[in-house]
């Protein structure tokens, strides 16, 4: 179990969480909790409801969409995944599943929202990550379609 330090230290290493302050980081680890997984276990699946955005402290998932067989992405440590449970009322949009034994801290969408009503510089440089995410997925799907 991390101290609370040591929960805003791993905090900083996460994409999107990295222009945060300090003090920031210091109230979000206060709402974090840590959920463990055992290989081969389903974190969450696809159309499912969620609320909670997850980061990897160890191991890694594979991401699967439509029933497939071969997952679409692999996450590891320091990744983070469910982060739009927190923003939306929308289903998952992938099934997520544990390689190995998985270890994450985890933030519950009802706590982080009563935050970002008192912080709302939290919600602007994670904005900025995420739209940055956006922009690069869209800028992908376009160079595909120009073959």
């Amino acid at each position: 179990m991390l101290s609370k330090i040591e929960k805003v230290i791993y905090l900083k290493k996460v994409p999107i969480f990295q222009n945060l302050t300090g003090e920031e980081l210091m109230i979000l680890s206060e709402i974090t909790s840590e959920e463990q997984f055992d290989d081969g276990e389903v974190v969450f699946h696809e159309n499912t409801y969620g609320y909670k955005l997850f980061i990897i402290k160890e191991g890694s998932v594979d991401i699967f969409k439509c029933n497939e067989k071969q997952p679409v992405a692999k996450l590891s440590v320091s990744d983070c995944f469910g982060e739009m449970s927190l923003f939306d009322d929308s289903s998952h949009s992938a099934t997520v599943r544990a390689v190995g034994r998985l270890e994450c801290i985890v933030i519950p969408k009802e706590g982080f929202l009563d935050i970002l009503n008192e912080y709302p510089s939290i919600a602007v440089e994670m904005l900025k990550v995420l739209a940055k995410r956006l922009r690069d997925a869209t800028d992908r799907l376009a160079a595909c379609s120009v073959t």
